[in-house]
């Protein structure tokens, strides 16, 4: 256990010995480190909650009577849920189009005119509901690709220029012994383990929250389809029901 504090003693003493853009590296990329730890523990809780609100949201739509009942209870139980927010802007097409078409006088028209467009109408409104909720769930993945992309390549360029620094100390003191090089170079080589830390947890956490943001899009595809799908229902139930 001595050896090991004296270890991380000795590395923490190399790098806060270093050089001043070396130590300008390494904040760098302490702060890279934090932002992305700090978007992995974001996006855990944004994912899961996510999650939760959906599932909540699949039994009340499932066990609803009618759209007007399910729309009441959603607001309260499961605000944010992505499927919420696309039931509410379908809902909204549905009870405009409902209401012309218990309008007798507007019966054939609807059936004429708005009928044939409505599924349409339907689909944009879903489309653009989808967008802006799966632009919301991969909201900052880019960042942490950005790190563990970027991260690196920063710890590569402080270890460069922290041997750089090493070899003109050996050319000013003559001095060409391993002794003399060996301290040099492994202050330089904690900026690419510097790097490396930073780069590997936001490349894993991308890569997990990638496929999440994916399962998450397909399950909000596969409700809007089987939305579209009572919605039509629903219209066609009124229908009949307005020409008797």
């Amino acid at each position: 256990m001595s050896e090991l504090l004296q270890g991380e003693q000795g590395i923490l003493s190399l790098a806060l010995g270093g050089s001043i853009v070396g130590l300008l590296v390494l904040i760098v990329l302490i702060f890279m480190s934090s932002l992305s730890w700090a978007i992995i523990v974001l996006k855990w809780r944004q994912f899961r909650y996510v999650r939760q609100q959906n599932l909540a949201f699949q039994v009340l739509f499932r066990s609803g009577e009618n759209l007007a009942s399910v729309s009441n209870v959603a607001q309260e139980k499961c605000p944010r849920s992505p499927m919420a927010l696309m039931f509410a802007s379908a809902y909204v097409e549905v009870e405009t189009t409902i209401r012309r078409l218990r309008n007798r006088q507007g019966l054939e028209h609807f059936a004429t005119t708005m009928m044939p467009h409505l599924n349409t109408r339907l689909e944009r409104t879903m489309e653009q509901c989808f967008n802006e909720q799966y632009t919301q769930i991969e909201n900052r993945l880019n960042l942490l690709a950005t790190i563990s992309s970027a991260a690196p390549f920063v710890g590569l360029f402080g270890t460069v220029l922290g041997i750089i620094d090493s070899f003109q100390n050996i050319g000013t003191s003559g001095l060409t012994s391993l002794a003399a090089v060996a301290p040099g170079i492994s202050e330089a080589l904690i900026a690419t383990a510097a790097g490396l830390l930073a780069a590997i947890p936001a490349l894993i956490a991308y890569n997990l929250f990638r496929n999440q943001a994916r399962s998450l899009g397909n399950d909000l595809r596969d409700f809007s389809r089987e939305l579209s799908n009572r919605i039509e229902w629903i219209l066609y139930e009124q229908f009949v029901m307005a020409r008797k």
